[in-house]
């Protein structure tokens, strides 16, 4: 039977009930709860050499139980680099951790269609206010060492993964939203370089009456492609 992806208890768990759903983990998820169980707060370096798994089984097994309460952090080790430790969480405080757990996951915004759809309301030009516009720029800049940084801290085994992971969702949406600014930015600029040639093309000198007319004709046309203001 597959791991449950969640869980609903009334009351605090006793150890019978916390061995029933530990039981519906796979063999190498139930692997790596028994040695934290038996052997108390290990590193994740330390699970994969004492259960002889080089790769990223542990990290795996510790992610997909860190939702269910199943396992939590357990502070920073003593040796070099201070990694983060990892222990098997009392039946009794199951419940507690996962609910934890799921109010610091952010909730995932659901997507609605792609970025240019999601302008729809927002195609209209208006005069603003251009005092707001260069600390909104400044903080552009900022993020930009941010996620630098984050580049070289996902490595760092000091990072708890739950963190790490919930870090992740939050640059994912703000991909999103960046992926909606560059959208409305792409747009506003397509507009002004198509304002240009529509002067441009209104412009009359060295033309003939047949052409400037053929001209003011195709600005017309262009013009109903222009944002309203």
């Amino acid at each position: 039977m597959s791991p449950p992806t969640t869980l609903s208890w009334q009351r605090d768990m006793n150890d019978t009930e916390l061995q029933e759903v530990v039981g519906q983990l796979n063999g190498f998820e139930r692997k790596v709860h028994e040695a934290l169980r038996q052997h108390g707060k290990l590193t994740d370096r330390q699970l994969r050499n004492m259960l002889n798994s080089p790769g990223s089984g542990p990290h795996d097994a510790l992610k997909k139980m860190l939702p269910l309460g199943l396992v939590r952090h357990g502070g920073k080790a003593e040796t070099k680099g201070k990694p983060m430790q990892w222990e098997a969480t009392p039946a009794v405080e199951v419940e507690a951790t996962r609910d934890r757990y799921a109010t610091l996951k952010p909730k995932k915004k659901a997507r609605r269609n792609s970025p240019a759809a999601r302008l729809a309301d927002l195609r209209k030009l208006e005069r603003g206010d251009i005092r707001e516009w260069h600390p909104t720029r400044e903080k552009i800049l900022a993020t930009v060492p941010v996620l630098t940084n984050v580049v070289k801290m996902a490595f760092w085994e000091t990072v708890p993964a739950d963190e790490l992971e919930l870090a992740l969702e939050e640059i994912e949406e703000l991909r999103d939203a960046a992926e909606d600014a560059l959208a409305a930015g792409r747009e506003r600029l397509a507009h002004e370089n198509l304002r240009v040639k529509i002067d441009k093309m209104q412009q009359v000198n060295g033309r003939t009456a047949v052409e400037s007319e053929a001209f003011k004709r195709k600005a017309e046309r262009l013009r109903e492609k222009l944002l309203p203001s």
